[in-house]
């Protein structure tokens, strides 16, 4: 797989009336096209700073990333920034409409991840006369309509309870793999971000750097719960909380 992404010593400090205080320091990362990485860390460690950094949002650092300049990323928060005047289809191409792109092509694609996901039927409702999981399905189809390389994912099911958020994740993880995407998934549950990844990387705590990266060996695909499954799972859950700043001061 080829690198579509390049990080070298990333550092970034934010001024406070207290003082300049150190969110990232000397983080190195590298993105392989068709990989998905999960980042885990401590609360308030700069894991949303970063994928803010990454999609350009913040441009205030100090470090060296390497992007191509084609390169197309696109941002999911942990809200799903629905418009509620807007229809369920209007929303979905909301961000094509935004970029002028509302092809044919595009809009066909449009059609088909709606029809994909069962919220075809719903099109012309309103966001209000969705459920949560349905809305979160709603925001990551309006991202993928961007057909971006790379997807920033940041704590996209944290609002949902916790029934919600196995089935939506699972969702997510089938289109996310459906569609070959490469993705950076913000998280701090330890088994959503090894049921999700190829890869957790492990943060420290603020200033952020990296402390480990650990290959999840999961042959398969097929699900989260799946997942869940493998004799591996408890290994790679001790790993990550073992390395984790939690508990310390």
């Amino acid at each position: 797989m080829n690198n579509i992404l390049h990080i070298e010593n990333l550092t970034k400090n934010y001024q406070t009336k207290e003082g300049i205080i150190a969110a990232i320091k000397n983080l190195n990362l590298e993105v392989k096209k068709g990989e998905i990485i999960s980042l885990v860390g401590p609360s308030g460690c700069g894991k949303s700073t970063l994928l803010s950094i990454i999609d350009g949002l913040d441009n205030d650092y100090s470090g060296y990333i390497q992007k191509d300049n084609k390169l197309k990323i696109a941002y999911m928060l942990q809200s799903d920034a629905l418009l509620p005047w807007l229809t369920i289809y209007e929303n979905a191409i909301l961000g094509l409409k935004i970029e002028h792109n509302l092809n044919r092509q595009n809009l066909e694609y449009v059609d088909y991840l709606l029809d994909l996901y069962n919220l075809k039927e719903f099109k012309n409702n309103y966001p209000q006369n969705l459920s949560g999981g349905m809305k979160q399905r709603l925001a990551l189809i309006r991202t993928l309509a961007l057909k971006p390389d790379l997807l920033l994912l940041d704590e996209p099911f944290s609002a949902l309870d916790q029934q919600s958020r196995l089935l939506i994740s699972d969702d997510v993880y089938k289109i996310i793999k459906k569609e070959k995407k490469t993705v950076l998934l913000v998280t701090h549950n330890i088994e959503e971000a090894i049921t999700f990844s190829d890869k957790v990387i492990i943060l420290s705590k603020r200033p952020a750097s990296i402390k480990k990266i650990l290959t999840i060996d999961i042959k398969n695909e097929s699900s989260i719960y799946e997942r869940r499954k493998d004799i591996n799972f408890n290994k790679y859950f001790d790993i990550i909380w073992k390395d984790l700043d939690i508990n310390e001061e």
